[in-house]
């Protein structure tokens, strides 16, 4: 799904000219030790996950990331031993921007869950992270070597970080005290990865968001923030009423 209106989940690139890439950034997909210079390793990075999502991993070449890069193959050798460990570099900085984004997040659980929720509905299925993300759900069955790669170095930091906005969440009192975060957090993404076709819908996803906020959030807030956000309480078997089946 495709938008044209601003993510609140997504940094410019204006702030820092290697944010799209996550040049200068070690921590979201760089190993250090290796001497960097900034313009090659962007380009190579760019060049890197162009070709993977159009070609997938068995059609790249290192020759080919050289030439779309405008480097030589000899400058990509020293930065990386192999293709295998320059895919999975490059796919690490998918993250950069939604790892640099928690200082954007509102303030309160209600309005960061909906953020939330609107970056994942409205997600540009033909950007880089959307061509490739079903490559990875393919790789998962057919190369699972380097589906785990991808797994510790792209989907765990994703969950940390959703995790950790949850538990702020309840330390604040906002969600529910016995939330399950890791449930929770399976709630908020999972419906986003399905496809929405024909389901009548926003093409562009920006009602599904809403919806899905309305469903969720009686079960994740605290009694009070549910009441106070125009949401009723997520009711307990308790409170069924006899004839509701």
């Amino acid at each position: 799904m495709t938008s044209s209106t601003t993510d609140p989940l997504v940094t410019t690139s204006a702030a820092d000219p290697d944010a799209s890439t996550g040049a200068g950034q070690p921590d979201c997909g760089r190993r250090p030790g290796r001497p960097r210079e900034r313009r090659a390793d962007r380009a190579i990075i760019t060049a890197t996950l162009e070709i993977f999502a159009e070609e997938g991993y068995d059609a790249m070449s290192m020759e080919a990331v050289a030439t779309r890069a405008g480097v030589g193959k000899a400058t990509i050798y020293r930065r990386w031993p192999g293709k295998k460990e320059l895919v999975i570099d490059a796919l690490a900085t998918l993250n950069d921007d939604l790892l640099m984004a928690k200082g954007q997040l509102p303030e309160r659980s209600d309005d960061r869950i909906r953020a939330i929720l609107g970056h994942l509905a409205t997600r540009d299925t033909d950007s880089l992270t959307g061509r490739i993300t079903p490559r990875m759900i393919v790789y998962s069955v057919s190369r699972p070597d380097l589906y785990a790669e991808y797994f510790g170095r792209v989907i765990m930091p994703r969950r940390r970080w959703l995790h950790r906005i949850l538990r702020e969440g309840v330390d604040r009192g906002e969600l529910r005290p016995d939330l399950d975060v890791e449930v929770a957090a399976l709630a908020l993404v999972g419906p986003m990865m399905l496809p929405t076709q024909g389901l009548g819908l926003d093409p562009r996803g920006e009602d599904l968001a809403g919806r899905l906020f309305d469903v969720l959030w009686p079960g994740l807030a605290a009694p009070d923030r549910a009441a106070a956000t125009g949401q009723p309480t997520a009711r307990t078997p308790t409170d069924r009423p006899v004839n509701d089946r």
